[in-house]
């Protein structure tokens, strides 16, 4: 009898996320040009662009840009900003990425995606994901991961097999 509850209680939340049963997980690296006023209470506001490529978990790759803004206080740092990445067949996805963080070599956040021209772009579209990063110089190393449904990472098999 135990056995069938402990059953029925897996099918049950199986069944309550099954859609996200699959990882998209990317890596990369990127060149950082950043632009600063620093304030006479030693806070520093930055805008900040960035241009790099990627690979992920299905075999597919790109470029990738993003722009956005720095606010530094004594603190912490927090970060809003875009980014484009374009794969090898044209596919664009956009995400908006935020990381509040107390170090500045290295710091974990999170993004959403905003649009996207893949194939069922619906099944991506606001889907948020993690990402780590860390810094040497000029250049950052970030990976990150989203839950994806079975259906999507269908989608990411072919694309990578175009």
């Amino acid at each position: 009898m135990q056995f069938i509850f402990i059953l029925l209680l897996t099918l049950f939340s199986s069944n309550i996320k099954g859609e996200d049963l699959k990882e998209l997980i990317i890596s990369g690296s990127d060149i950082t040009s950043v632009k600063s006023f620093e304030l006479s209470n030693k806070n520093k506001f930055s805008s900040f662009e960035v241009s790099g490529s990627w690979t992920d978990n299905y075999g597919n790759y790109g470029l990738n840009s993003c722009m956005g803004i720095i606010n530094k206080s004594l603190k912490n740092i927090e970060l809003n900003f875009m980014c484009e990445r374009v794969d090898k067949n044209g596919y664009k996805i956009w995400s908006l990425n935020k990381r509040i963080s107390g170090i500045k070599e290295s710091g974990v956040g999170s993004y959403e995606i905003v649009d996207a021209t893949i194939p069922k772009k619906e099944l991506f579209i606001g889907k948020k994901c993690t990402y780590a990063v860390k810094y040497l110089e000029n250049t950052n190393f970030y990976k990150s991961k989203c839950k994806i449904s079975k259906e999507l990472a269908k989608v990411f098999e072919k694309i990578a097999s175009e």
